[in-house]
């Protein structure tokens, strides 16, 4: 059932490129027809040499036919590839479109849950072999199907005996072929090998970030325990598959290949009874042998069909992801300030609920930070925001609105994040910057970046703001690419900034300057800080501790000390870590 579907998702696919597909297999089979003329030529030209008065003129003739034969086939062949490969070309870009754009749709959230190497495999190696289908299989299929079709009738029409000879082979062959497939069917080999690829896509994409660390500590492949799992785990089961295919494949093989069993001893027989000529026997032993050809090749494209529905399954469940909603125009909301309001919002991610009814409010013009332990909801609540998820219940205001009433482009528009975890473009500096402000001036971009204390290094770098720099380019250490992110937002001047460990990578001093330009520049804004280090929130004008999902105090520094046993406590422990020493340790050993 899954596998009728993506065929008639592959087929509507290409049927978007149907006169030249349909031109590219009419193409095929007259190639098809063309190939069969010069064996056809051959058997009449082995009569007249034959033949006691041999006429060398029709034979110089049938030399010639022969010739413009295989010009054609070859020329037919040329062009079916060309209008073939053009048409799967176009469905390719067509398909990554889409896919790219519907990407652009998904919640923010999406990625979050999907490891990379799913989508790289999905966009590139899945797309790809669409290529494959389009571009060779439905030409190839139709040559395959015509070839042994107009040979048989040929055959027949010379010999009927030896003709039912030379097929003696196929139905046996056409049984194993039919075991084999209802084994791929029952199996879950396929589906298990992509899994395996894109968890190895993904493994290798980790592996070649953590070669500074690898190589650091003078670690080799070996030491990658996940990529080399993957790596190991996939070469295991295409071996289990080869083991379990190879006994009946070798059959059936066996069985294409064994015309030359019953031809040989029927033909040898009709000549000595003379019943044929040998030139019929030499037709046979040429054309017959050679029926099952164009057979093994379709049990060929049974296979490769199998491993593309497989990916194009995976492919519409990309295209099928729920959407973020748009409102209508009508609907659509603009709002004019900027507070936040959390009303009994829920969200879970599968069976786990993160947030339990959260109730909050960070004010326009202040600063609301949010602390808690480890996996107590405050990114996620941050995420909701930005609509990277939706609540599954209550809901989110922004300027008394509720978020999902505001067009997600003109939302995206009033937020700026920097993150712990900084997305760099394989760019120049200057775009990178400009990702926040599309058209900002050069002197815009240098006061953001002096803001952020990032000015410096930048103009430190081979080519200033024009130097390149991500995968690919100059690499920045934690630090840098953490104030390059804030000099970003700085230059976007977004109304709400989201702000999720954006000091993780600074030193003191630079963290501290960085602290001092931001307390001036947001001014006006509504300010979300999400932090471990809670000596970088003291002054906030309202803290939210967050445990378990739920809201267990709001307040000041102050007044969270009093009234917050885990703010408190939270405190303490930061003042204790402070505090701590190597020397003071082993004096407390001692």
């Amino acid at each position: 059932m899954a596998q009728s579907k993506s065929l008639r998702f592959l087929l509507r696919l290409a049927g978007k490129q149907r006169r030249k597909l349909i031109l590219s297999c009419l193409c095929s089979a007259a190639s098809a027809v063309f190939a069969l003329i010069p064996f056809v030529i051959v058997y009449r030209m082995a009569e007249g040499l034959l033949h006691p008065q041999a006429d060398v003129s029709a034979v110089r003739q049938l030399i010639l036919v022969a010739c413009i034969a295989v010009l054609l086939r070859f020329a037919l062949m040329g062009a079916s590839t060309m209008l073939a490969h053009t048409a799967a070309f176009h469905v390719l870009y067509d398909l990554r479109v889409r896919l790219i754009e519907k990407l652009g749709k998904l919640p923010l959230g999406f990625f979050s849950t999907q490891h990379s190497g799913r989508l790289n495999k999905v966009i590139a190696d899945d797309v790809e072999r669409i290529e494959s289908f389009i571009a060779h299989h439905l030409p190839d299929l139709t040559a395959s199907i015509i070839a042994p079709l107009l040979t048989t009738a040929y055959l027949f029409a010379v010999d009927w005996r030896l003709g039912i000879a030379a097929l003696l082979p196929i139905p046996a062959a056409f049984a194993v072929q039919g075991l084999m497939s209802a084994h791929g069917r029952r199996s879950d080999d396929m589906q298990r090998m992509h899994d395996l690829s894109e968890t190895m896509n993904g493994a290798i994409v980790e592996f070649v970030h953590a070669m500074p660390v690898i190589k650091s500590f003078n670690q080799t492949v070996h030491s990658f325990a996940r990529y080399r799992h993957s790596v190991e785990s996939y070469a295991s089961l295409w071996t289990q598959i080869a083991r379990k295919k190879t006994p009946l494949y070798t059959l059936f093989l066996l069985l294409l290949e064994s015309g030359l069993l019953f031809i040989m001893p029927a033909g040898v027989w009709l000549y000595g009874q003379g019943a044929i000529t040998l030139s019929v026997l030499l037709l046979f032993l040429l054309l017959g042998v050679g029926l099952t050809a164009p057979l093994r090749q379709i049990s060929t494209l049974g296979h490769m069909m199998q491993n593309n529905l497989e990916g194009v399954r995976r492919i519409e469940a990309v295209l099928s992801e729920e959407e973020q909603s748009v409102p209508t125009r009508s609907e659509a909301n603009s709002p004019q300030r900027f507070d936040i309001d959390f009303r009994q919002v829920r969200f879970a991610y599968g069976e786990r609920e993160v947030l339990k009814g959260i109730d909050l409010t960070a004010e326009h013009g202040k600063v609301t930070a949010f602390v808690g332990p480890s996996g107590a909801g405050k990114s996620t609540a941050a995420q909701l925001i930005a609509r990277f998820f939706d609540p599954a219940a209550g809901e989110i205001r922004l300027g008394g609105f509720d978020i999902r009433s505001i067009p997600p482009e003109h939302l995206m528009d009033l937020l700026s994040f920097v993150f712990q975890d900084v997305p760099i473009v394989s760019d120049s500096v200057a775009a990178n910057l400009r990702m926040g402000k599309e058209g900002a001036s050069e002197s815009d971009m240098i006061d953001a970046a002096q803001a952020a204390q990032a000015h410096d290094f930048i103009s430190a770098l081979p080519e200033g703001y024009n130097t390149r720099i991500g995968e690919g380019g100059v690499p920045l250490s934690g630090g840098e690419r953490q104030r390059l992110a804030i000099a970003r937002a700085i230059l976007k001047n977004a109304p709400v900034l989201i702000l999720d460990e954006a000091f993780a990578f600074a030193d003191a001093e630079n963290e501290a300057k960085i602290q001092d330009a931001l307390s001036r520049l947001l001014h006006g804004k509504t300010v979300v800080v999400i932090a471990h280090r809670l000596s970088t929130i003291m002054d906030a004008d309202r803290i939210v501790v967050f445990d378990d999902g739920q809201a267990a105090g709001i307040g000041t520094h102050d007044e969270l000390l009093h009234s917050c046993p885990l703010y408190a406590g939270m405190w303490q422990a930061h003042r204790d870590a402070g505090e701590w020493s190597l020397e003071g340790k082993e004096e407390s050993d001692v």
